[in-house]
């Protein structure tokens, strides 16, 4: 087994007694000779997989998922296999003389079938979460934190919950955001400051960042021409996201347009071995689920965290990229933005969003008390097939569903860079 530290090849007689490599003296996390169902060089290339070599910051959810794709077929099943296939011919053998010859084909064909499915991965995921998080916290006390993983902040800290908030900023808005599904989901974008690289504002549905959440989702209804992308899993709470967000008068009904670019049951395919079983029991029709999809997630669930983060980042760029943006609206007088809201290295994440989203609004000059909201556009590179997209009607806000952006044939044309995994 080669040791991460001084890439020594440790025999593992030699390493039998201590857990060490003979050479650096550095400590083995995992033994597969004694169970482990990965090696340390194993578990570090899925690390270095998941942070694109330590330039993108992960969640540990993102690495759970890389080793599912890896996980080996379990030693019990691995022993049936060993035993049955040697052993197939000597049984074939010693009752075909004994037993008609009907009797042993269909004979044949079960325990061929029950040999596919115990050595095949099935399309659920094999490693349990338990197990993960056991290996998880063995890498932390053998090798230390991985710095690209990310570690969340507290929520509440007196020292700058003091604070006060510049009164001003609430008076701008951003062109653009991204509401999440579930707060994990927010850290990711947060992280890899995704925020200040694409000017939009990052919000979970649950109410996260909880310092910036209410003063950010007032911002942001107060522009009728906002552009909303609903990223999320695909479960039932996720693919309904986009018709709450354009239907719920606390959210954006009447207010511009969002587009859902989460994943949805359509896009499973490549994600066999990475499908968590459903818990929401029977799932029914309506309100931005279609029967089909209905159908699926009444039996499975597939979370974002199965696409490693650098194509997270990729193709949520690539689907903010291509809307069309709404006509120009008249420019009003400008505007200047107190020094006070400066961007501040100091503030948490949470509190960075609304200074760079006020920053970046004041810089756009945002539309003028009482404007008129702009024309619908048309739902041009997006697809309404998998949600039910399209127009909602009855004043609210335009919605519809592009399930190309995060497809696994995206784009072809950078020779497999961007595969899932």
């Amino acid at each position: 087994m080669i040791c991460i530290r001084c890439q020594h090849d440790s025999k593992y007689p030699e390493r039998k007694a201590t857990g060490t490599c003979e050479k650096c003296g550095g400590k083995f996390a995992f033994e597969p000779r004694e169970g482990a169902r990965f090696s340390d060089q194993a578990f570090k290339k899925a690390i270095d997989n998941v942070s694109s070599q330590g330039k993108v910051k992960f969640g540990v959810e993102h690495l759970y998922y890389e080793l599912c794709r890896r996980v080996r077929p379990s030693n019990l099943a691995l022993g049936c296999m060993t035993f049955f296939i040697p052993m197939l011919p000597i049984i074939v053998l010693t009752l075909v003389s004994a037993i008609p010859g009907e009797v042993m084909v269909v004979a044949a064909v079960v325990a061929g079938v029950v040999a596919y499915r115990v050595y095949l991965p099935g399309e659920k995921v094999a490693l349990h979460r338990s197990d993960f998080e056991k290996m998880w916290d063995r890498w932390g006390q053998i090798h230390g934190k991985v710095p690209s993983a990310i570690q969340r902040k507290p929520q509440e800290e007196p020292s700058r919950a003091a604070r006060p908030v510049e009164p001003d900023l609430e008076d701008y808005s951003f062109d653009r955001a991204v509401i999440c599904d579930r707060a994990r989901t927010a850290d990711l974008l947060l992280a890899n400051n995704f925020h200040f690289e694409n000017n939009c504002a990052i919000l979970s549905f649950d109410g996260y960042p909880k310092q910036a959440f209410e003063s950010v989702r007032r911002m942001l209804k107060r522009n009728p021409r906002l552009e909303v992308y609903a990223l999320h899993d695909a479960t039932p709470v996720g693919c309904r996201l986009a018709h709450r967000l354009a239907t719920d008068p606390e959210w954006f009904k009447g207010q511009g347009r969002v587009i859902d670019v989460g994943l949805r049951p359509v896009h499973a395919g490549p994600f066999k071995g990475l499908l968590l079983p459903g818990d929401s029991g029977v799932i029914r029709a309506g309100n931005g689920i279609s029967t089909q999809e209905a159908r699926w997630l009444s039996e499975h669930r597939l979370e974002l965290a199965a696409i490693r983060p650098e194509q997270v980042l990729k193709r949520l760029f690539r689907a903010i990229s291509k809307q069309p943006s709404f006509p120009a609206a008249p420019e009003p007088a400008p505007r200047s933005l107190p020094s006070s809201s400066r961007p501040d290295p100091s503030l948490t994440a949470a509190g960075a969003i609304a200074v760079a989203g006020a920053a970046a609004a004041a810089a756009a000059a945002p539309l003028p008390p009482g404007a008129k909201q702009a024309q619908k556009p048309k739902d041009t590179g997006a697809s309404s097939s998998s949600g039910g997209g399209g127009d909602a009607g009855g004043g609210e806000s335009s919605w519809s569903v592009d399930v190309d952006s995060f497809s696994s044939d995206a784009d072809s044309s950078d020779g497999g860079a961007d595969s899932f995994g």
